[in-house]
């Protein structure tokens, strides 16, 4: 939110990702780059401009560093106000009409970050891809197909047995679809996402499904809030869990995944 001291659900949120930033910047060895993967600001008042700006701040000591900065759009987010706001932190031009979409080459993998915003005037739970999204996803994929491919997104794909009412159908209306694309193209390793605010993982065809956990916005008081750690490795990545609860029994718990043949 744009005031620094602003609560929800008993967390200062300011104070929360002033900590993540802080412990991403006193790494030893300088992150390649920090993705924050969409709700970039609360749907409280609705979102405001000072909110973005707000955000910005809190993020400076990782731009200071010269750590690239990239963020997707999530459900509670207004496109149209953060790209007024933050300019500075936006893509190139955007391949996609009205969508923020960007493709991030890196020595070990390509990753995609999709925007799954589709209702524009106020919050709703639901994301969507939209078919020129997806389609310019697919011809995307089709063209850097030399190295792994990894997925990002802020909404999940709906999945039936999950735990939480969000997992289960608060996702991507068009998750199938999106599917669709993933599972045939062999290159595509992994699928990245938020929104449900939990900390876990499954497979679909050997695609790995990662579920991040949240910097601070908690629906389950039991889930871990914090970051992230990626490492890229030649057949796979691995991920460590950085909780802000030190005592959290996931704190520092690793997930080790390869890659699936091709």
């Amino acid at each position: 939110m744009a005031d620094p001291t602003a609560v929800a659900r008993e967390i200062n949120m300011a104070d929360h990702l002033r900590q993540v930033v802080a412990e991403i910047a006193a790494q030893t060895a300088r992150p390649a780059g920090v993705v924050v993967n969409g709700d970039l600001a609360t749907d409280g008042s609705p979102p405001t401009a000072g909110a973005y700006r707000h955000l910005a701040q809190l993020l400076d000591p990782l731009t200071k560093r010269g750590m690239p900065i990239h963020l997707t759009m999530g459900n509670c987010d207004r496109r149209r106000l953060f790209a007024e706001t933050l300019t500075a932190m936006l893509p190139g031009t955007p391949p996609v009409a009205g969508r923020l979409v960007n493709v991030l080459q890196t020595e070990r993998a390509n990753l995609f970050l999709l925007d799954s915003l589709y209702n524009t005037e106020r919050t709703v739970t639901e994301g969507d891809l939209g078919m020129n999204q997806i389609e310019w996803l697919k011809r995307a994929l089709d063209q850097h197909a030399e190295k792994p491919a990894i997925v990002i997104c802020h909404h999940n794909v709906n999945q039936p047995e999950a735990k939480s009412g969000t997992a289960q159908e608060g996702g991507l209306r068009d998750g199938a679809a999106l599917v669709d694309v993933l599972r045939p193209r062999k290159h595509v390793k992994a699928f990245i996402f938020g929104h449900t605010h939990e900390w876990r993982r499954w497979e679909l065809d050997g695609i790995h499904f990662i579920n991040l956990p949240t910097t601070a916005y908690i629906f389950d008081p039991d889930e871990p809030r914090g970051w992230v750690d990626v490492r890229l490795e030649k057949r796979g990545m691995s991920l460590m869990l950085e909780s802000l609860d030190k005592t959290h029994p996931k704190h520092g718990k690793k997930l080790v995944l390869r890659w699936r043949k091709e």
